[in-house]
This record gives structure tokens, sequence and C-alpha cells, in this order.
């Protein structure tokens, strides 16, 4: 395939960072990206269990924090939106690019869709098949406070109608931030024991658990095993070098 350089594409993978570290880092590029030569793609793990929250979400109001505590589940608050997530069992993505930058400039949901497809074209190097989705709207906000893998958002990745890959969103003046969590097992359905609205509630408890085990899929469930961090990160990087037509250093 023909290479185009419209762009620099730097890509940096750093698996096994804390949550405070990689919320750190992303909103730091998310800071400078405007004025930035590159685009940023990072993937990334994470050290600990951890719970991180929409840039509009509040700790007290969603979780018990106590019970977090206890857990050694750590909480962390995202630069995007989007809901809660139980960040364990999982690859991390995200991108960061000047708002300006073709092909990149077409707005929210048309960059939403682009990165979708290049994550897309990613997975089916490693012989998954998925499709987008194609939401609702929730115009009454009801699902706010509902995990973000209970439903499907914006261009989303989905495996015969179950969700496998969400992503969130954050656009500045000149910037975007947008990162999303690849689903290698169910661990994330173990949010349910720490929201409020399920943890007390036995019987909301098991309704939660069983839409997210129904509704989600992972890559463990569709391949049989899970391909090492470096395998799954390379197949993604080739994914957003394909569909962007471009080429990427590392570093």
């Amino acid at each position: 395939m023909s290479i185009t350089r419209t762009f620099p594409l730097r890509v940096v993978r750093e698996p096994c960072r804390s949550g405070i570290e990689n919320m750190r880092r992303d909103t730091g590029w998310l800071k400078t990206a405007g004025a930035d030569e590159y685009a940023v793609l990072c993937f990334y793990s994470w050290k600990r269990p951890t719970i991180s929250l929409g840039w509009m979400q509040r700790a007290s109001d969603l979780l018990d924090l106590a019970a977090c505590k206890r857990d050694g589940i750590d909480v962390v608050q995202r630069p995007t939106g989007g809901r809660a997530i139980l960040h364990e069992d999982e690859i991390t993505y995200s991108f960061t690019s000047a708002t300006a930058r073709a092909p990149l400039d077409g707005g929210l949901q048309a960059t939403h869709r682009l990165l979708a497809e290049c994550l897309q074209r990613g997975l089916a190097i490693l012989g998954v098949q998925t499709e987008l989705s194609r939401p609702a709207r929730d115009a009454a906000r009801l699902l706010i406070r509902q995990p973000c893998f209970s439903s499907a958002g914006r261009a989303e990745l989905m495996v015969q109608g179950r969700k496998l890959l969400g992503s969130a969103q954050r656009r500045s003046r000149d910037a975007f931030l947008q990162h999303g969590s690849l689903l290698l097992g169910p661990a994330h359905t173990r949010i349910v024991d720490y929201l409020l609205e399920t943890r007390e509630d036995a019987a909301k408890r098991t309704a939660a658990r069983h839409q997210l085990h129904t509704g989600t899929t992972n890559l463990r469930s569709i391949l049989g095993e899970v391909p090492s961090f470096e395998v799954l990160s390379a197949a993604l990087q080739e994914g957003f070098e394909q569909r962007l037509q471009v080429q990427s250093v590392l570093g």
C-alpha cells in the first residue's frame, strides 16, 4: 500500500502505569497538541485496577469510595467525557492531535468515526471483525450514572451486537484527545460492586452485571486467548497507519 505522510504520527507504548500517571500524561498531551508537530498515539495498561470517571462525573455521587479503598481500586478523573469504567483486563489507547490537521479536522463526530475505523482495521489484522455502533440519542442524559460499557455510544466497536471497544473524546480550542478501552476479558463487569446505585441493592447489582455480561464481549471470548500487549499495540498501530495513510515513529 502506498503511504502518504500527511503528518508525523508519534507512537508511545507504556504498559503498567498508575491511573494518575496515565491521566496526567493524556491531559498534558491535550494541552500541548495544538502547537505540536506530531499527533500522538499511545497504548497503555494499568498497574492496578482503576475506576475512571468522565470529566463531568463526581466520584462521591457515584462510587462507594470506602469499598474502593478497601479493595485496592484506584479512582481517577478522565480528561474526556463518558461514564465510569473499571480498567483492569484491557488495553487502552489515546490519540491526541491539533484539530486543524487534515484529515482530523472534520469535527467531533467525524473524527470519532475516523479513529473508530482505524481501530477497526487494527482489530481486523488480528482476525476480529467489528461493526460501528449507531446509538439513539440520550437527550435526557439518563445514561450518565450507568457504567460506560452498559450501552454503546457514538461509533464504538461491536461484535455481533456486543460492545468490544468504547471511546470518548475531549476537545479544546485547537486540539482534541480521544481515548478508549479494548476489553481483553470480563473484569470490567466488577464495577457494579462499587457503584452506589448497585452496591447496596442485590437485585439492581445482579441486573447491572447481567447487562454488562450480555451487552459486551472481549478478545479472550472471541479469540480463545489474549495476544500480548506488544502484538495488540502493533496491530492497532498498523490500523491507524493504514486508515490515516501515515507512517509513524516510536518514542
